[in-house]
C-alpha cells in the first residue's frame, strides 16, 4: 500500500474511534495510549452567546478529541461580533495553523479575515446563510453549514408524534429563523399525513399557552417551567441538549428530545486533511449538514418516552428531504 494511502486509512481509523469518544463524550485516551507530539495548532473560536442555539459544542468536543488521537495543539476563545476582530487577531498571531469559526452572527466578518491571511486555513460552522462566501470562492475556506429548514422538520414531526392536544407552540416569536418555523410547519404537515391527524402551530406569544408541546429556539429564558400555572406540556428544542441544560433543570423532566447539530465531525475531518497538506477550500470544501451524514442527530431518550417508530420515521423523512435536492 502507497504511504499516503496509509496514512489516510490510519487516519480513517483514529478518525472513527474520536467520533465515538465524541458520542460517548469522551475526552481521553485510554492511559497506555502514546500519541506522538506534532507541530500543529487547531483554534477554535464560538459565539460566547448562551442564549442562542449552540452549534459550537461539539466542535469543541471533537477538538480535544483531536489533540488526544493526533497529538496536536489547541485554542479555543469565546467572543461576539463586537470582539471578533480583536479575538481573531489574538488567533492569527498565535500562529494557528487552522482556525474554525463556529456562529452565523460572525458571517460578514469571515472574508475579510480569511482574505488577509491567505496562510492561514478556516472552517466555517454556520447555520445561515453562506451564499456569499461560496461565490467568493476562497481556497484557504471550508464552509460547513447546518440546514436548519431540515432540522425544523426533523422537530416538527417529532413533535407532531408527542403531542396529545395536537396545538403546537413555537416560543421566542421574532427570533425563531424563518427556515426552521417553514421546517418546523412542513414537519408537522408530514406526520399530518402519515397519521391521518390535524395538527396546529402557533407562533409567538399569543396563542403558545394552549399548546402541550413547545419548541423553543434560543430563548431558555422564556420557556415556562414545571411550577407554571399552565397545563402540563413537553419541550422539543433545537441546538443544545435541552435535558443537559443546568440553566432548564426544572423543566428538565419535560424534555422529549433535541436535534442537537454535529459540527464536530467535520471539524475533525477538516484537521486530518490538514495534517496531511490535503485541505479543500473553495467551493469544493463546503458541506451542508443533514440527518443522514450525521450532521444532525437526536438527542438520547429521556424522561419522556420517544413514540414507537418515530426515530425510523425522521429517518425516511430525511431521506426524503436530501434526495429532494441531490
Amino acid at each position: 500500500m502507497p504511504e499516503k494511502s496509509l496514512t489516510r486509512a490510519i487516519l480513517r481509523v483514529a478518525g472513527a474511534f474520536a467520533l465515538a469518544g465524541l458520542l460517548s463524550g469522551c475526552t481521553t485516551l485510554p492511559s497506555d495510549s502514546k500519541v506522538e507530539t506534532v507541530e500543529y495548532q487547531a483554534c477554535l473560536l464560538t459565539d460566547g452567546d448562551a442564549r442562542r442555539p449552540g452549534i459550537a459544542d461539539s466542535a469543541v468536543y471533537s477538538l480535544n478529541q483531536a489533540v488526544v488521537t493526533f497529538g496536536i495543539k489547541k485554542n479555543i476563545v469565546e467572543s461576539n461580533p463586537s470582539k471578533f476582530e480583536v479575538a481573531s487577531n489574538t488567533l492569527v498571531k498565535a500562529k494557528c495553523n487552522l482556525i474554525a469559526i463556529a456562529g452565523s452572527r460572525f458571517t460578514p466578518l469571515i472574508q475579510p479575515l480569511v482574505e488577509a491571511n491567505p496562510d492561514i486555513h478556516f472552517l466555517f460552522i454556520t447555520d445561515g446563510d453562506d451564499r456569499s462566501l461560496l461565490a467568493a470562492n476562497l481556497e484557504n475556506l471550508a464552509v460547513y453549514r447546518i440546514d436548519v429548514y431540515e432540522s425544523g422538520l426533523l422537530a416538527g414531526h417529532f413533535a407532531a408524534s408527542v403531542t396529545a392536544n395536537r396545538q403546537l407552540g413555537v416560543v421566542c416569536g421574532s427570533a425563531v429563523n424563518q427556515q426552521y418555523l417553514e421546517g418546523i410547519r412542513a414537519g408537522v404537515e408530514a406526520y399530518d399525513l402519515e397519521n391521518e391527524t390535524n395538527t396546529t402551530v402557533y407562533s409567538g406569544t399569543s396563542m403558545v399557552a394552549i399548546a402541550d408541546v413547545l419548541l423553543p429556539f434560543g430563548c431558555r429564558d422564556q420557556i415556562p417551567n414545571e411550577t407554571d400555572n399552565r397545563m402540563p406540556f413537553k419541550l422539543v428544542g433545537y441546538g443544545r441538549d435541552l435535558y443537559a441544560d443546568p440553566e432548564l433543570s426544572p423543566s428538565k423532566s419535560l424534555v422529549a428530545a433535541t436535534v442537537v447539530p454535529q459540527a464536530g465531525p467535520r471539524l475533525f475531518e477538516i484537521i486530518a486533511a490538514d495534517l496531511e497538506s490535503e485541505f479543500i477550500g473553495g467551493t469544493l470544501g463546503s458541506m451542508v449538514a443533514s440527518f443522514g451524514n450525521g450532521g444532525l442527530v437526536i438527542s438520547d431518550e429521556h424522561e419522556v418516552p420517544l413514540p414507537s417508530g418515530e426515530l425510523d420515521a425522521l429517518k425516511l423523512l430525511a431521506q426524503q428531504y436530501e434526495t429532494s435536492f441531490k
